[in-house]
């Protein structure tokens, strides 16, 4: 379906819904059969607007592909798990390599995956539904949502490669994938501030950084799995800022059930807001190179999550990388990321697995991480 009630006049008011933090302060529950589609002379318009917050704001509030959460995939091969259950974490990059990646993780056979950076009808990833395909290799269902609307085909090399096509859908988000029936899927929008849709960035996009979730009945109990993606371009202070928001989101979805976290949460030690091509010269990263690797002490947002009961040091592996070095680009410090946070929970064999297919071939620049995992007594 697709949706022809945005607004694209530039003279409408600005501000869209007047209760738009009110909406972002609670659990999204909204749930359908596929997200609504925006016409490509919408998305078109919508990049020809006036590139300000304000305006960004209004397409925000507008966009129905926003604020659903779009079910399918396979049928639940199980209704509960009463054995630990076995969970994947990555940051897929577009999904590109579907395939690669679904044999991969079929390899591993997780009983759930928590993803993100996955496309939906974008040029760069083939105009496909890759998540479809992924969840039917694996026998999985899942839970999708839309963090951005892409207005272009992606960054300088991706425009460079499909210049000379369009986005069909323009879908860019995260996902939940289950071999256990998936409760009460939610959605967590982190912000609004529309850092994306104005030129800086070099990527025009409405949205913003987002969670989803749902609950599986594991050990006689509903337990809660988020996959979250925090945004790149921020401070350490603002990364702590999300967290604390996503949390006061998750408890009063549901406060007292055991909790995992995971995904990319872009713990980059530093400010990247600004300057972002000189920021492996900055001073702090030459004189402590291992802060990328130990960053705990220089994100606030790990004394958040210790302080709501969250933990981490047995559902990581300590001192490696998470980020994968990328052909054919110059070499830098690799940083750890990528994260599982657990509330509740026991968690057990933690890994890193490389993002390289059967041939070799690097197939995300971002490491999957796996974890066991099972409520406390």
């Amino acid at each position: 379906m697709k949706d022809p009630s945005v607004k694209n006049n530039s003279s409408t008011p600005c501000g869209g819904d007047p209760d738009l933090a009110a909406r972002i302060g609670r659990p999204i529950e909204k749930r359908v059969t596929s997200i609504t589609e925006i016409d490509v002379s919408v998305r078109e318009a919508m990049r020809d607007e006036p590139l300000d917050p304000c305006i960004h704001r209004r397409f925000f509030s507008q966009v129905p592909a926003l604020w659903e959460i779009e079910l399918g995939g396979a049928a639940p091969i199980r209704e509960r798990a009463d054995e630990p259950v076995r969970v994947a974490v990555w940051n897929v990059e577009r999904l590109r390599h579907v395939e690669a990646i679904a044999g991969m993780l079929t390899r591993h056979r997780p009983d759930i995956t928590l993803l993100s950076e996955v496309d939906k009808g974008m040029a760069r990833s083939g105009n496909r539904h890759g998540l479809v395909v992924l969840a039917s290799r694996l026998g999985h269902h899942f839970a999708y949502g839309v963090e951005f609307v892409e207005l272009s085909l992606g960054d300088e090399m991706e425009v460079s490669a499909h210049g000379d096509q369009r986005n069909r859908l323009g879908f860019h988000g995260n996902a939940v994938t289950s071999a256990i029936r998936l409760h009460r899927p939610f959605m967590v929008r982190l912000e609004a501030d529309g850092g994306w849709f104005g030129p800086a960035r070099g990527q025009p996009r409405v949205g913003g950084r987002m969670a989803i979730g749902a609950q599986i009945e594991l050990a006689g109990r509903r337990v809660t799995f988020v996959s979250v993606h925090l945004e790149s371009n921020s401070s350490p202070a603002q990364r702590k800022s999300q967290v604390s928001h996503l949390l006061d989101v998750i408890d009063e979805y549901d406060a007292g059930a055991p909790l995992l976290l995971g995904g990319d949460f872009n713990t980059s030690t530093v400010d990247r807001t600004s300057d972002r091509d000189a920021e492996f010269g900055r001073p702090e990263l030459v004189a402590d190179p291992l802060r990328l690797l130990d960053v705990a002490p220089h994100e606030p947002l790990f004394r958040e999550l210790a302080d709501r009961g969250l933990h981490w040091h047995a559902s990581n592996v300590p001192g490696k990388p998470t980020e994968r070095p990328q052909p054919g680009q110059p070499p830098r410090p690799l940083g750890k990321i990528d994260w599982i946070f657990t509330r509740g929970l026991r968690a057990a064999a933690p890994a890193i697995v490389p993002a390289l297919g059967m041939d070799g071939t690097c197939v995300s620049d971002h490491d999957c991480l796996l974890v066991t995992v099972e409520p406390d007594p």
